[in-house]
């Protein structure tokens, strides 16, 4: 019983601090921020339509405001402490700092991530294309960004970013009804042969929004972040019961941090 204990207990602020350390946690924050404030930069640049580059120059100068005075690692650092308290015990912690100092865990956390955070507003670009299809209601859908080409371990990376625990159901619990809430919205008063092409327009965008098509593009945005050896190192990793426990503790823990990251935007 008092072994059972011990390992319930919660982990300490010295614990999470530790951990964030070995993980990279403030890093991995200033990658994402850097790649959006540059993929809003060039989208800005691009722009030739006036109204719609001073909209936009609107948009660019309140996220560079937001990173540079809130999403600060000094500010999140108490906030990312109190969530993964809440889903980790001390023991869990412990476990999780001795899988980020582990050959596979330095693979994940130094080259993998850092990578897709890299990627990120390109990613976000594509779900953008994809998702006008229903928001441009007077003119045509965006155009889909161009993929970029398939990577000599292309088939590889898809099978390991598929079955990573928990990454269909998270995705697909998110898409799926952000696309069902927007065309909820758009249906509202129209008749009967709009809301037939606003049913045609939802299919098309969940298509394009599929998990696998998702996953074709980060795939194809990490063709040279990984060679085979590491992505097969990551793969067997992850088929591990107790790493595959780990995977959906920090899953949990990660919701609850950008939520109440959110919530201070």
């Amino acid at each position: 019983m008092l072994c059972q204990a011990a390992q319930a207990a919660p982990a300490t602020d010295a614990r999470m601090r530790e951990y964030f350390q070995a993980v990279g946690t403030e890093r991995h924050l200033s990658i994402s921020s850097e790649a959006f404030k540059k993929g809003y930069e060039e989208d800005w640049s691009k722009e030739r339509d006036p109204v719609q580059k001073a909209s936009k120059k609107i948009v660019m100068d309140h996220f560079n405001e937001v990173v540079s005075t809130k999403l600060v690692w000094e500010k999140l650092e108490p906030l990312a402490i109190e969530s993964y308290q809440q889903e980790l015990s001390d023991s869990d912690v412990q476990e999780m700092i001795a899988h980020a100092n582990s050959p596979a865990g330095k693979v994940g956390n130094q080259k993998l991530i850092p990578a897709l955070l890299g990627q990120l507003p390109m990613i976000q670009q594509y779900l953008m294309a994809a998702l006008s299809e229903l928001t441009n209601r007077k003119g045509p859908p965006k155009p889909l960004p161009a993929m970029p080409p398939p990577g000599p371990n292309d088939a590889l990376l898809q099978s390991f970013l598929r079955d990573i625990p928990g990454e269909r159901e998270e995705f697909e619990g998110r898409i799926a009804p952000t696309v069902d809430m927007m065309a909820s919205a758009l249906t509202r008063n129209e008749s009967v042969k709009s809301r037939a092409r606003i049913a045609r327009a939802v299919a098309s965008v969940k298509k394009r929004l599929s998990f696998d098509n998702v996953t074709a593009l980060k795939a194809r945005m990490l063709a040279n972040a990984l060679s085979a050896d590491e992505i097969n190192m990551l793969m067997e990793d992850n088929r591990r019961p107790e790493r595959q426990a780990q995977i959906r503790k920090v899953r949990k823990a990660e919701q609850e941090f950008q939520g109440r990251m959110m919530g201070i935007m």
